[in-house]
């Protein structure tokens, strides 16, 4: 029996400094640029090529890490976390900053599929080199290590926006299958257990040729946003602005203004 219970806590005392965000979307639904709306953004990123992908921000002055593995992951939150602060936002190299951005965990989750492989000794999962190799083992594993990200994400003080590319999750089998667009993840348990743990899930989309947030489930999509209590109700497409996403679940009611349809731009 521990020595000391948890504290009692009411519901009308929460209020909330910081917003989680998860934002998934295919190639050219602006998922990228997205962060420029972000205040005071820290990328971490995981994307590969010299550019990291980062070529729509090339405008911008935007600081960024190379997260390389799990171990970097781990260094760099602790860092995040070493400081004090009374509201929302964290420290690195003494800089500071409101928003943690992580682009992506998809790639992430390839870099923890890496891991496995090289651990196991294994070149591939599937074909001719995966005879005899049960691939649930490396998928086990990445959940597992998909959780343990997630976990230190969201203990960071300050805004998160975790960006993922879009992938397809099949139900059924044969003629009775169905496809959701969902977080492209390795393996069938991580694209449907983490759009459940931000404050919002939401699809970044192209629609009529135009740049949109989606905050409902279109074609089956696991979106939705955490409402503050009062606040003006979001429709389910939305101008793609994160920044004023964050602001209307941190009870700013206005920022409600800036999600209106009417300013999607193409």
């Amino acid at each position: 029996m521990k020595s000391s219970l948890p504290k009692l806590f009411r519901t009308d005392e929460l209020t909330a400094t910081y917003a989680t965000v998860l934002g998934f979307g295919p190639a050219g639904s602006g998922k990228t640029y997205s962060i420029r709306s972000c205040p005071k953004p820290l990328i971490l990123a995981t994307e590969l090529g010299e550019t990291k992908g980062f070529l729509s921000l090339q405008d911008l002055h935007l600081p960024f890490i190379s997260i390389r593995d799990h171990d970097d992951l781990i260094a760099v939150i602790a860092e995040l976390n070493s400081g004090f602060h009374d509201g929302p936002g964290c420290q690195y190299e003494g800089e500071e900053f409101e928003t943690i951005v992580l682009d992506s965990i998809t790639q992430l989750g390839e870099a923890y599929l890496e891991t496995f492989m090289k651990l196991k000794g294994w070149k591939d999962l599937h074909g001719a080199d995966a005879r005899g190799k049960d691939p649930r083992q490396a998928y086990g594993y990445l959940s597992e290590k998909g959780r343990q990200a997630y976990k230190l994400l969201f203990s960071v003080r300050a805004h998160l926006y975790i960006i993922a590319r879009e992938g397809l999750l099949q139900v059924g089998d044969g003629k009775e299958s169905t496809y959701f667009p969902v977080p492209e993840l390795p393996g069938q348990r991580l694209p449907r257990e983490l759009p459940g743990w931000p404050d919002a899930s939401v699809r970044l989309a192209r629609k009529a040729g135009k740049h949109v947030l989606l905050t409902t489930g279109e074609e089956g999509a696991p979106c939705r946003v955490r409402s503050p209590e009062g606040a003006p109700k979001l429709p389910s497409r939305c101008s793609q602005n994160i920044g004023a996403l964050m602001r209307y679940m941190c009870g700013d009611h206005t920022a409600a203004n800036e999600l209106d349809p009417k300013r999607i731009a193409a």
